[in-house]
């Protein structure tokens, strides 16, 4: 599963932006369910209330999210954005924070 980190910066270059609270909420189980948090987070219900509750934008980055942790969206799916569009306070894959 990837870091929130690499999931902020495929939302920065896929979408165009990206919002820490988005996946803070997707993965907010893990602590107390480990990887069985996916069975509360990770389905269609909870995409519709992260639209209902932030909008349009919000939903696709957390459809996103999904295809990140699944693996159908891979880091070769946005390299080639990652150091021009890496969103604020992320530093770009094995770089260092401004």
């Amino acid at each position: 599963m990837p870091r929130r980190q690499e999931h902020l910066r495929a939302a920065a270059v896929l979408l165009g932006h990206a919002d820490p609270l988005v996946h803070k909420l997707m993965d907010q189980s893990i602590e107390r369910l480990g990887p069985r948090h996916r069975y509360v987070t990770h389905n269609v219900e909870y995409l519709h209330a992260i639209r209902q509750l932030f909008g349009d934008e919000a939903a696709l980055e957390a459809t996103l999210h999904l295809l990140h942790d699944w693996g159908v969206i891979s880091e070769e799916d946005y390299a080639f954005g990652v150091a021009r569009r890496a969103p604020r306070g992320v530093p770009p894959r094995g770089g260092k924070r401004a």
